[in-house]
């Protein structure tokens, strides 16, 4: 190939791998694209341990410079973990958690939860804490949205909801928390499962 051609070629390589670049995702701003399979790599890392950040096999997210963790070893960080049951305590909403991990299951496009090991943690939500639930633990009752579109629930109606879950088909659920600089839950998501 002359070296005019190889020229000339140079942009329309370029436009192509800029086009890669964001199709795929990865110029997205804001979080993740909601595609398992577009956020396999960055998702399939096994949760941190309940441990400093220091001591952490890098997992989860790393924790605000701003913010001590010396109280609470989840302050500021985001987690993805099991929950094996949640209850009203002094008015605050509690949950008994433990960290998992989420695998692309490919065949199905959808994820598979690899539940933790290990004795679980109690965590509590910040008064003003947003709950998004899918399907499963919403039901199936919501009418006009997808089933795996996170919808709105109350701190007392997603423990009502959890609860109510087969123990077998509650082991099965995923969520994500992300935790302010005292260690409470601020948000909490449940990863759709069919």
């Amino acid at each position: 190939m002359s070296a005019a051609r190889r020229r000339a070629a140079l942009p329309l390589l370029t436009a192509v791998a800029f086009g890669t670049f964001v199709l795929t995702g990865c110029g997205e701003e804001g979080g993740q694209p909601s595609d398992p399979v577009a956020v396999a790599a960055t998702d399939t890392a096994p949760a941190a341990s309940p441990e400093p950040a220091a001591a952490s096999d890098g997992g989860g997210e790393a924790p605000d410079p701003r913010v001590s963790t010396a109280a609470d070893p989840w302050a500021g960080t985001k987690q993805f973990v099991t929950v094996d049951r949640g209850w009203t305590e002094g008015g605050l909403t509690r949950l008994s958690v433990r960290p998992a991990r989420k695998e692309v299951n490919t065949r199905f496009d959808t994820w598979e939860i690899v539940p933790g090991t290990g004795s679980f943690t109690t965590v509590t939500l910040a008064e003003d804490a947003r709950v998004l639930l899918t399907v499963p633990v919403r039901g199936d009752d919501a009418s006009g949205v997808s089933r795996g579109e996170p919808l709105p629930f109350s701190q007392t109606e997603f423990v009502t909801l959890l609860n109510g879950l087969e123990p077998d088909l509650s082991a099965g659920v995923g969520y994500d928390l992300s935790f302010d600089g005292e260690g409470r839950v601020t948000r909490l998501q449940s990863l759709y499962r069919p």
